[in-house]
């Protein structure tokens, strides 16, 4: 009986060892990606701030050119100028025209001596009206190639913007399924721990029924743990493939009087909207993409990407949710100013008394606060 206790224990810690190895290896693969992740943030978030340096001496360089337009427009006025005094100059004894200028000269001598003068002017004003073309021609493709670059770099950064805040999401992904299967880990660790330890026991049984006795208690509470484990993993891979679709489960309650907690992913949603208060990104009334944002079309946006389809305005995302006080409200629930269709600022509550909006003008995606600024009431959606 003491050698069938034994075997027992055997196939118990076979299980538990099965289970801890898989639940090591998935969270190493998790870990792997997940540092993957966070070099490509990092990597995207050095070209981000490179391409805002490279946009403001872009527009430094614009700003430069602007003035030398300036410059150039008052030397060919100048330029101009000089052509009508030449004109005037060559007009010499109220004569009509350069030709009449030269027939009046009183010798052959002075003949060519005018003919020179007048050759020299004709070339002069030829040289200056060449002279403003090229400079005409010149501060036209200078503006033209600065335009052209300054549009292309600022679509680059949109583009590495957009980046940033999709690879956010799939950081925050990636933390919520290393973090189930580190669980799951611990709890194979401690089904092999109850093996070995039922082992002991079983070995050391001074009777048979001892023996069996000590085996199925330990075979219970290691079952129960590696029946956890298990779920642990189902759970993490349950919960990885929700947030691949970017939509969580909605939780309900019928014991509670709580309202029903969100539907999408808060941890998701709060990872983008952080991410989106560290690009610069401006207020922009009736801004809906990263090169603009009012506080309703932040939200928008930030919701969009995990599946939520809101309103335009700030009233109509309030008439989207469930009314609860600020008091209640979770991480990932919406904040708003305002009552009815009065209803005129929405922001995402990220917890502990903060949330991040879209301000006003003159001032990017930020951060702010519940002490600073008191919303009116909550809303989940």
């Amino acid at each position: 009986m003491k050698k069938l206790g034994l075997k027992k224990v055997a196939v118990m810690a076979a299980a538990a060892f099965t289970v801890l190895g898989v639940a090591t290896s998935a969270s190493a693969d998790t870990q792997s990606d997940l540092d993957a992740v966070k070099a490509k943030i990092a990597e995207t978030e050095k070209k981000v701030s490179e391409g805002q340096v490279a946009l403001s001496k872009l527009e430094s360089q614009e700003a430069k050119t602007s003035q030398e337009i300036a410059t150039l427009k008052k030397n060919i006025a100048a330029r101009s100028e000089q052509l009508a005094d030449q004109a005037r100059a060559a007009q010499l004894n109220d004569a009509g025209s350069m030709l009449e200028f030269v027939a009046n000269s009183d010798s052959v001598t002075e003949a060519v001596s005018r003919t020179v003068t007048v050759a020299t002017v004709v070339r002069a004003n030829n040289q200056t009206l060449a002279d403003q073309k090229a400079d005409k021609e010149k501060l036209a493709q200078k503006q033209t190639d600065l335009q052209a670059a300054a549009e292309k770099q600022k679509k680059q950064n949109k583009e590495l913007a957009q980046a940033r805040a999709d690879l956010a999401v799939q950081k925050t992904d990636l933390e919520a399924k290393k973090a189930s299967e580190d669980e799951a880990k611990a709890k194979a660790e401690a089904a092999k721990k109850a093996a070995e330890e039922a082992a002991k026991q079983v070995a050391a049984a001074k009777s048979t029924d001892d023996a069996e006795k000590a085996a199925n208690q330990a075979e219970a509470a290691a079952a129960s743990v590696s029946s956890s484990s298990n779920n642990g993993n189902n759970n993490s891979n349950n919960q990885v493939a929700s947030q691949t679709t970017s939509q969580a489960s909605s939780q309900a309650s019928s014991t509670s009087a709580a309202p029903v907690a969100s539907s999408v992913n808060s941890s998701s949603v709060l990872a983008m909207a952080d991410s989106l208060t560290k690009m610069h990104i401006p207020y922009v009334w009736g801004g809906t993409s990263l090169s603009g944002f009012d506080c309703s079309g932040l939200t928008q946006y930030v919701y969009g990407h995990f599946g939520k389809s809101l309103a335009r305005t700030a009233a109509a995302q309030a008439a989207q949710t469930t009314r609860i006080p600020v008091s209640q409200a979770q991480p990932g629930d919406l904040l708003f100013w305002g009552e009815g269709g009065g209803v005129y600022h929405v922001a995402i509550y990220v917890g502990g008394g903060s949330y991040i909006h879209a301000p006003t003008e003159g001032q990017f995606v930020k951060y702010g606060s519940i002490s600073g600024w008191a919303p009116s009431f909550a809303g989940r959606l």
